[in-house]
């Protein structure tokens, strides 16, 4: 499980009065309330957003827009870790595969505006989170990967959805909740198509591994950091890339995991930065863990960056290291 459990809401797609594909919406809550279990049994807090009234009757009655609205009702009460709003794809082309839609909204219209930015280039957590969940959803369940009209295998940004890719505008469930964005990781998770992937989707134990997924994605993510063998030179790879935050005052950025090495950059505390994986280095207050940077999408420079000046390395703060 998680090493820090989270505060989670469930939302189920299209249960509510504003409606959408009636295929799809028969088959959300299954799934939607099989996550829910899931995360609960590993120790997460969760809300499911059509039930929390004590109904159980998985519906809200009220627009998508109130949804949204509510979730953000939800995390005033009590602040939120991650929404997931829980959805099978129906496009027109029926594009097989499961991917996560992050927020990207930056210059789509939108009835909330909002100050700052909501892109996907600011939003590290979310593809982050996004990229785990669908990879492991793949991985439990037999779905592809999506890989058509996406920025990352399993990865959308609304902008390439049909509302913002269309019609120009932004998600109502990004678009209500973007003054949560700091803290709030937003996904809509689309678990397979229901047409191209009805095979695999009506099985029975479909929605159980659609948990089982959802569960092994965050843990990915915000699991411990690895504790590799002793060996100086070993590398490990991440199934997918993590997103890693300074934690030391300042951390020197090294060609290769030594501190004798040339620094290429001094990152500040808060700065976050992708990690492909890790390789065994010089040992530094006793521990020899170094970041490898790049996220395996874009042009990647390799740098080292020492683990212990960083939040997955579960050591004490400290200033200016490597």
């Amino acid at each position: 499980m998680s090493s820090t459990p989270l505060r989670i809401v469930v939302v189920q797609g299209h249960r509510n009065t504003s409606g959408g594909n009636p295929a799809e919406s028969a088959r959300t809550p299954t799934i939607a309330n099989a996550v829910t279990a899931a995360l609960r049994n590993a120790g997460h807090t969760v809300v499911s957003l059509q039930n929390d009234d004590g109904t159980h009757d998985n519906w809200f009655d009220g627009s998508l827009d109130a949804v949204a609205r509510r979730v953000m009702t939800l995390h005033h009460q009590q602040p939120l870790d991650l929404m997931l709003d829980i959805h099978l794809e129906g496009d027109p082309a029926n594009t097989p595969g499961v991917f996560a839609i992050i927020p990207d909204g930056d210059g789509l219209r939108t009835l909330t505006p909002y100050t700052g930015t909501d892109s996907a280039a600011s939003n590290t957590r979310d593809r982050a989170m996004a990229a785990a969940i669908a990879a492991n959803i793949a991985r439990e369940t037999g779905l592809a990967l999506r890989t058509r009209g996406v920025i990352a295998p399993g990865v959308m940004s609304e902008r390439q959805t049909h509302v913002g890719a269309d019609l120009g505008w932004r998600l109502a469930m990004f678009a209500y909740t973007a003054p949560g964005r700091d803290r709030l990781v937003r996904l809509v998770l689309e678990c397979g198509n229901i047409v191209a992937d009805r095979a695999i989707i009506d099985r029975t134990d479909f929605p159980a591994k659609v948990g089982a997924g959802v569960v092994a994605g965050i843990a990915s993510i915000d699991g411990p950091a690895p504790t590799p063998s002793t060996s100086f030179g070993q590398i490990g790879t991440f199934p997918v890339p993590q997103v890693i935050t300074v934690t030391a005052e300042s951390m020197r950025v090294r060609k290769w995991a030594e501190t004798s090495q040339p620094i290429v950059a001094e990152w500040p505390a808060g700065t976050q930065f992708w990690a492909r994986g890790w390789v065994v280095g010089e040992e530094v207050d006793g521990n020899p863990v170094w970041w490898i940077t790049g996220d395996g999408v874009d042009d990647d420079r390799g740098w080292r960056v020492w683990s212990g000046g960083t939040d997955r390395a579960g050591l004490a703060r400290t200033p200016t290291l490597g």
